[in-house]
């Protein structure tokens, strides 16, 4: 059962990376189309490229705002003692001031925002590689 919950939360964060790294500046792009006065314009205004460059920031900074939040809410909660009386430090052996590890350092919310830096930057390089042509002119 533990191994169909990580599928799950797998797909569900490479899903929600997809949404993340492609969906928003996607959206915006054709928000950006929208605005855009003529239809079939070769060029792009400076106004609606504009737009379109500070919608994807501002909804980044959004997005991650709102992960903050999440992540406050339903995360450990800090400086919850576990209900006993704290020892001075110098009382203290050494297995009580050992680093415990558990589980990631990493939470869900910052594997989400990893894993759509990781999916963008692939597919950045793959279609820079292999379909955006040379920008010199041809001769």
């Amino acid at each position: 059962m533990r191994a169909f919950g990580q599928v799950i939360t797998f797909v569900s964060t490479v899903v929600a990376a997809l949404i993340i790294g492609f969906g928003v500046p996607l959206g915006w792009i054709w928000i950006g189309s929208q605005m855009q006065t003529g239809s079939g314009a070769s060029t792009v205004s400076f106004s609606v490229a504009m737009v379109i460059l500070f919608g994807i920031i501002a909804t980044y900074v959004l997005l991650l705002y709102l992960a903050g939040v999440v992540m406050a809410y339903f995360g450990p909660q800090q400086g919850v003692s576990g209900g006993g009386q704290t020892r001075a430090p110098w009382m203290k052996g050494m297995t009580d001031t050992r680093q415990v590890k558990r589980g990631s350092a990493m939470g869900g919310i910052e594997r989400l925002f990893v894993v759509t830096t990781m999916i963008v930057f692939a597919a950045f390089w793959l279609w820079f590689a292999f379909k955006a042509g040379s920008p010199l002119p041809s001769q």
